[in-house]
């Protein structure tokens, strides 16, 4: 038997797989352990969701892409036929954008829940907060959401376009504000240097291969297929 401490756990996202069996674990906060039967693997969300994606959701079809989580903080992961690559031509250390900078400052000090918190400037706001007050149609709160998203397209572009990507997809808790994210991030991916073949982000399907910015599929298992696919190999 494992047993693994969410208390401890350094990825609390993790994607959990015995054997063949594959188990997307949200860890509470709690001291209780988690207790795993069996040989245990521990796989980084954002390569599991990507692979998952991949394989059998919103970038299907394309040879080379681009996951990110957003939620607290930014996971990444970048993909090649399949595989998960942490070097080579546009690939972050590790395949990690948090491990990149903007304007000589970590990423997540630009794109992260704390990020958007601080420039939104209300201390009594969380974040779902500021994606309703924004869909409401408040200009504060949508100013404060494209400023980050921007902020992220500009730093991704460049390397998207450098690893030869098609397509990049968004999860995490973010992506169900995708109607209030999708265009600033679209901005600035274009700004970056990385031109989708439909400029919108709600366009209607695109032919297999073709660029376009999707969030993930709404079906929210990405990461039990990727880790799933991982398990078996």
């Amino acid at each position: 038997m494992y047993r693994l401490n969410p208390r401890y756990d350094p990825a609390p996202q993790a994607v959990l797989h015995t054997g063949w069996q594959a188990v997307a674990s949200q860890l509470p906060d709690t001291p209780t352990a988690l207790a795993i039967e069996g040989p245990l693997s521990v796989d980084n969300d954002a390569h599991a969701f990507l692979t998952g994606e991949w394989s059998a959701g919103t970038v299907r079809g394309h040879r080379r892409a681009v996951g990110i989580t957003l939620g607290t903080g930014v996971g990444s992961a970048f993909l090649a036929d399949g595989r998960i690559c942490d070097n080579g031509p546009g690939t972050p250390p590790e395949g990690r954008m948090d491990l990149t900078e903007i304007d000589g400052r970590p990423l997540e000090d630009t794109v992260s829940r704390r990020a958007i918190l601080a420039r939104y400037g209300d201390p009594a706001a969380d974040v779902s907060d500021i994606a309703g007050r924004a869909r409401a149609g408040e200009e504060r709160a949508q100013w404060a959401l494209d400023d980050v998203f921007t902020g992220l397209g500009l730093a991704l572009g460049p390397r998207m376009l450098d690893f030869g990507a098609t397509a990049p997809v968004v999860g995490g808790s973010m992506a169900r504000s995708w109607d209030l994210v999708a265009s600033a991030l679209s901005t600035g991916l274009v700004t970056g240097g990385w031109t989708p073949d439909d400029p919108r982000a709600d366009a209607d399907p695109l032919p297999p291969g073709a660029r376009a910015t999707r969030p993930a599929g709404s079906t929210g298992d990405a990461a039990l297929v990727g880790a799933a696919r991982a398990a078996g190999e």
